[in-house]
């Protein structure tokens, strides 16, 4: 897999312990973040490659992962406030092109829906170790750790952004993206394909059905092969 230099150290390899990844905006680094903040910064992580070929690698290499996955609309509004040179169709056809290629080895991975990655990233943390017996410690999300997990994000997001938090950029919640976001989801409403977000809606549905199928019995304690 051809990765630019910069992200070497964050591909998967052999000795990995996880591999969190997804298309962006989905979540990726909060989870990070938190499994950090749960686990320590000992262990080797694959993140933040947000392609499929990544997920495809993990399970070559026999490394649990987690697949991330966001509504498609609120993934690629907030993508294009990031990218605003891309147009609606460009980052839904990423959308597609990610999840229709991870879904190939989607035996090997344990999918964290958007939801409950901000709410209990520990319930997706129990779900692979239940799925791969790895015994990683669950996030909890008491004050103290939403407070690490988030002064942690910002950190990767300074390194990312040469020594500045970016609003854009920035993988928590934000009121710059909040107020763009009306503005951008109207203009993927009016001049996305609408075939393009039927079959985005349709992975997303794919990877929802999956992660409750995958789940431990009782489920988090908070809150077919045809295409689409």
């Amino acid at each position: 897999m051809l990765v630019r230099p910069d992200k070497r150290s964050t591909l998967a390899r052999r000795d990995s312990a996880l591999v969190i990844d997804g298309f962006l905006r989905s979540g990726n680094t909060f989870s990070v973040a938190a499994f950090v903040v749960a686990n320590g910064d000992q262990l080797h992580l694959g993140r933040h490659l947000h392609g499929g070929p990544h997920i495809l690698r993990a399970a070559r290499l026999g490394v649990p992962a987690v697949v991330l996955i966001r509504r498609p609309t609120d993934a690629v509004a907030s993508y294009l406030i990031r990218r605003p040179s891309l147009t609606p169709d460009d980052a839904l056809a990423e959308y597609v092109d990610f999840y229709r290629t991870c879904w190939r080895v989607r035996d090997h991975f344990v999918v964290g829906l958007f939801d409950d990655v901000i709410a209990d990233f520990g319930s997706v943390v129990r779900a692979v170790n239940e799925r791969f017996g790895t015994s990683f410690r669950p996030f909890v999300p008491t004050a103290d750790n939403q407070a690490s997990a988030f002064a942690l994000v910002e950190e990767m997001n300074r390194r990312e952004c040469r020594g500045e938090v970016v609003e854009s950029h920035v993988g928590r919640p934000s009121a710059d993206r909040g107020r763009q976001k009306d503005e951008v989801t109207a203009l993927i409403r009016e001049r996305g394909s609408s075939r393009l977000m039927g079959r985005a809606a349709g992975w997303y549905e794919r990877y929802a059905a999956l992660s409750s199928a995958s789940r431990p019995a009782g489920g988090p304690r908070n809150a077919d092969e045809s295409t689409p």
